[in-house]
């Protein structure tokens, strides 16, 4: 799954676009993507898009809040495979320890 730069025609609101932006692009940059600082970011836009509906309701047009929903939908599908990811990783990592105590306890 990948996502594409948003335009001006998808989110009129440039630091809204912005946010969005700089998602797309570390998560297109690598395979590698740092889930922690994908998520800062993410919050900075929720903390943001809060704080303008917040303000004004009628903030997002109906077709920028549809845009908006499907972008963070896809977002979380990415986040939860990176999590699952992870974890893989840290339980392998655990296990190696575990078998490499194991055989020294054996020596």
């Amino acid at each position: 799954m990948t996502l594409k730069q948003v335009t001006s025609s998808q989110i009129t609101d440039s630091k809204t676009r912005e946010y969005c932006n700089e998602l797309v692009n570390l998560i297109a940059d690598s395979q590698d993507w740092d889930i922690e600082q994908a998520l800062n970011i993410h919050s900075r836009l929720d903390s943001y898009m809060n704080e303008s509906l917040k303000h004004d309701d009628g903030f997002y047009s109906e077709s920028e809040l549809e845009f908006l929903i499907a972008f963070v939908a896809q977002l979380s599908t990415l986040f939860d495979s990176e999590k699952q990811k992870l974890a893989i990783e840290i339980i392998k990592k655990q296990k190696s320890k575990g078998a490499v105590n194991k055989y020294k306890s054996n020596i």
